[in-house]
């Protein structure tokens, strides 16, 4: 009789904590899902915004054109100068505005992952900044890159950003930049290496930040500062992160780590 009585005890605890353990779960889904919710109806927000943002930049750039092209010959320098201070700051604000739209893109955008080899992404990028390779005279090394699933996409767009950022930020010297796989403390990730200009480590996280800028020099540097800010959201997208090492004027790596590497 004690042992039924233990028995039937014990299954009544056992069915409490599958109760308890089912709804914790259910609250777990509700959660998700309404976490969900309120990122897709952000990246709609942020989508329709920058989108109906570039109609009255649109109108505000031709309306001064034509203004200088009307009135040209009675506006003195100063005025000429104000006109093109006002274009430049509106073409520099459609290409935030752009940016902003491409970067809301990522994850209202749903596409299925296929196959993608990354030896083939390098060689596309590569291909892209040959006119700068030739120019600044940089010498990139890859050694074989693996065979993964992803957004063959996005990720076009993760070495383009990371591979225009290690020719931007060089270093007047000679330019060397290589990519590899390379495994740290049982991880494996690509290293993206360069020896540019670099930059201090307390900023680290930082330049993984929407338009956030380590250098204010657009004449020499120029961009919305949105690059890396895309790297993180792909990477994370892939179920995976993106991290930097460096010192200033001696150069950065970025470690990526994706499922299937």
């Amino acid at each position: 009789m004690i042992i039924m009585q233990d028995t039937t005890q014990i299954n009544k605890n056992t069915l409490n904590l599958l109760q308890e353990l089912g709804s914790e779960n259910r609250e777990v889904e509700l959660l998700e899902a309404k976490l969900a919710e309120v990122t897709k109806e952000m990246n709609q927000f942020t989508y329709i915004v920058s989108h109906d943002l570039q109609a009255p930049l649109r109108m505000v750039t031709g309306f001064l054109e034509m203004l200088e092209k009307k009135h040209g010959d009675k506006l003195d320098e100063s005025a000429k100068q104000y006109i093109n201070f006002a274009v430049k700051g509106a073409a520099k604000m459609k290409k935030l505005v752009f940016d902003l739209l491409e970067y809301s893109r990522l994850s209202t955008i749903v596409k299925e992952y296929t196959e993608t080899d990354l030896n083939e992404i390098m060689l596309e990028t590569k291909t892209k900044f040959q006119s700068v390779i030739e120019e600044t005279g940089a010498v990139i090394t890859t050694s074989q890159l693996p065979v993964i699933m992803a957004d063959r996409a996005q990720m076009v767009q993760l070495f383009d950003h990371l591979i225009g950022n290690a020719l931007k930020f060089r270093n007047t010297e000679e330019t060397l930049i290589s990519i590899a796989v390379c495994s740290e403390n049982g991880v494996t990730s690509i290293a993206i290496k360069d020896n540019g200009v670099g930059f201090d480590m307390s900023f680290a996280e930082k330049i993984f930040i929407v338009f956030r800028r380590l250098y204010s020099d657009e004449s020499k540097y120029s961009g919305t500062g949105i690059g890396l800010a895309m790297c993180k959201k792909i990477t994370e997208l892939h179920k995976g992160n993106i991290r930097a090492e460096s010192e200033t004027g001696k150069g950065s790596t970025f470690y990526i780590t994706l499922p299937g590497i």
